[in-house]
């Protein structure tokens, strides 16, 4: 198998003061290039394992190592690792609506003060690889849900990530969106050879991967082949 981008060992996440274990001794290895679908019903922890590979949180115990770095002991710059490696896609977009397409593609970028003329020839370069050149300068608001879930891709993708996290990406849209968006994540996965973690609670959706990993009530039960 290809070198490791993501090890868990142990993983533990309590919330409530400990009360409440949303993880509860995850162990799990994701390779580079690999796309792996993080599936179970909901409160099983697949948003907050999802939350903690993106180093958008920390986990109380346990070894947690992304793209080379120690995310469970780790004291340095969290937002620059996120900006540098990761890239975000989550079930409602979260697109500025007074922001254009472009802009909204183009916000990544700002924490790693790339030159403006080549961030925007890359924003433009993906926006035409979502099929969406002929709508850079329209708004939110003026996009359908698919196409503003594209948007959401492309920005993912503007810095070059080595892994690309999705949480429901699909959650929102109908089913001919949805199979869209699926289609294009896989391709432009494929391309790139970049690592794509979905989580998602449909096992249609969790099909489209190269592996499924289904968690219950914080620990993983079932890493299943596709």
């Amino acid at each position: 198998m290809s070198e490791s981008i993501v090890v868990a060992r142990d993983l533990v996440k309590t919330y409530e003061n400990g009360r409440t274990r949303a993880l509860d001794g995850v162990t799990l290895e994701i390779a580079r290039g690999e796309f792996v679908a993080i599936c179970g019903p909901s409160g099983s922890g697949k948003s907050t394992l999802l939350n903690l590979i993106g180093a958008l949180d920390k986990p109380d115990s346990g070894e947690l190592w992304v793209a080379g770095e120690d995310l469970a002991h780790s004291h340095g710059d969290l937002a620059g690792f996120r900006a540098r490696k990761v890239g975000f896609i989550f079930q409602l977009h979260n697109l500025i609506p007074s922001l254009t397409a472009i802009e909204n593609v183009l916000i990544p970028t700002l924490e790693l003060n790339h030159s403006r003329r080549e961030a925007k020839a890359r924003a433009r370069e993906l926006l035409e690889r979502v099929a969406l050149a002929d709508k850079a300068h329209r708004r939110p608001p003026e996009l359908s849900g698919g196409e503003r879930q594209r948007v959401a891709v492309a920005r993912a993708l503007i810095n070059n990530p080595e892994l690309i996290l999705a949480d429901e990406p699909t959650g929102s849209l109908d089913s001919k969106n949805e199979k869209q968006v699926l289609d294009l994540l896989r391709e432009l996965q494929a391309e790139r050879g970049v690592t794509l973690i979905l989580v998602t609670h449909d096992p249609r959706v969790a099909q489209n991967a190269d592996r499924v990993i289904e968690l219950l009530d914080g620990r993983v039960i079932a890493p299943v082949a596709s």
